[in-house]
């Protein structure tokens, strides 16, 4: 007697190519893109496998993801989304795991959809620069030595108030990074934390270079969900007595990607805010269509509140005028060069909304690259661009300025002059270098 055993059903795993990649993308940074760890279920489903050479362990800037079809249709619809400032192909695979790197004229097929992307799409800040891969400090070893040469009357002297130097894409090179920064005349950086280790070398790299290099601590609203405890809670809070540190933040809430529970969110922004207010240090708030929430959880702190700086600024018209109408501050990035998505901002400065005393100007390198198409960039901007060795470096800062000096018709010094008080008053620094006529 023969018994028939059924076996459980078992979902049916299709497989996609991701290409496009920049050399430092993780298997994490795709799972938390894709929101493979979301459930249990696609946690242990969901697989993700970065092709790398044999012989270096380098990635190939590809990776397949093998999800199960009900999911393979929704991540189909994100091909051409923009991740670390590349444009990425998201598409069937078309191969099998056991004969990708046998198929040449598939490899051969994806490399020129690698490269149409690189010719017709723009990255963060608009153009592409066609740097063969998106980090030059890995294609062009001779790129990290190099520093921005601009005319002494081109030097203007300015404060970033917020870059992500402790970004991998940095690594050992954030020593030509910084001098490339103060080549161009970027003073001080205040470097942004995002997770609780990321802080503690924000931290650290604010000792090593005394008045040039500060910290602003906090949790990201990303990773909320995996960084913030009560233990790391009282850790940010050690972190603050040190005068190297003049911010609470990157913080805030972000309801776009959701990566973490939106309650949760919430509870750390809250905390954060409360340490800001405690210790008096400006906020960096991180606002990703949370705008109302935002504002409901700042104002029962109206009376204490420090200098409060929405980061990275990228919503609307009306969300600038009910922030500024709160005495907040406006983070300006190369945002305000996107041709599409920075005209809110550019008609806000140029019709007053955004006054020029409420900004401050920030890179938040290596992201946010300041970039227009190449025919409208000035000789300045094209050179400070040029000299990044990542996608975005501190030493673009000018070129941010120089385009808010173009809203309202001012020289570019004037404007530097004015936003580098502000950030002298929000971050309450001294010994700052003025600029001279």
């Amino acid at each position: 007697m023969s018994t028939n055993v059924v076996a459980p059903d078992v979902p049916t795993n299709k497989r996609i190519y991701v290409g496009n990649l920049g050399c430092n993308v993780t298997k994490d940074d795709l799972v938390n893109l894709f929101g493979l760890a979301a459930t249990p279920f696609l946690k242990s489903s969901c697989t993700v496998e970065i092709a790398c050479c044999e012989k270096t362990g380098k990635s190939k800037n590809f990776a397949f993801i093998n999800v199960p079809e009900h999911v393979h249709s929704e991540l189909m619809k994100l091909n051409g989304i923009e991740f670390y400032g590349r444009q990425l192909v998201i598409e069937e695979a078309k191969t099998t795991k056991n004969d990708d790197e046998n198929n040449e004229e598939n490899k051969e097929n994806r490399n020129k959809q690698r490269s149409n992307y690189n010719n017709n799409k723009r990255g963060r800040g608009g153009y592409n620069r066609n740097r063969g891969g998106g980090n030059r400090y890995n294609n062009d070893g001779r790129k990290k030595y190099d520093l921005p040469k601009l005319d002494n009357d081109q030097v203007f002297h300015l404060i970033d108030g917020g870059c992500n130097l402790t970004n991998r894409r940095f690594g050992q090179f954030s020593d030509y990074v910084i001098a490339r920064a103060l080549s161009a005349g970027v003073q001080k950086m205040v470097i942004t934390g995002l997770r609780m280790n990321g802080c503690k070398s924000a931290a650290v790299m604010a000792k090593t270079r005394p008045n040039i290099l500060y910290a602003a601590i906090g949790i990201h609203p990303h990773f909320v969900k995996d960084d913030w405890n009560d233990k790391n809670c009282d850790a940010l809070e050690e972190l603050l007595k040190d005068s190297g540190v003049v911010a609470v933040g990157e913080c805030g809430l972000d309801f776009n990607k959701d990566y973490s529970p939106r309650e949760l969110q919430e509870t750390a922004f809250k905390k954060q805010v409360e340490l800001a207010v405690r210790y008096k240090k400006a906020l960096l708030v991180h606002d990703r269509d949370a705008h109302q929430s935002i504002m409901d959880i700042l104002k029962p702190f109206e009376d204490a509140l420090p200098p409060v700086v929405i980061h990275c600024f990228t919503g609307t018209k009306e969300q600038i005028k009910a922030y500024i109408e709160r005495g907040y501050y406006i983070g300006v990035t190369g945002y305000l060069c996107k041709d599409k998505f920075g005209g809110d901002l550019r008609e806000a400065i140029k019709d007053g909304t955004l006054p020029l005393d409420k900004i401050i100007v920030q890179t938040n390198a290596p992201y946010m690259t300041p970039s227009a198409p190449r025919a409208d960039l000035d000789p300045v901007s094209q050179t400070l661009l040029d000299a990044c060795g990542a996608d975005n470096e501190p030493c673009t800062l000018s070129i941010t300025v120089r385009a808010i000096a173009k809203c309202i018709s001012q020289e570019p010094r004037q404007v530097a002059d004015v936003v580098t008080a502000t950030a002298m008053k929000v971050f309450r620094f001294t010994k700052v270098e003025l600029n001279e006529a």
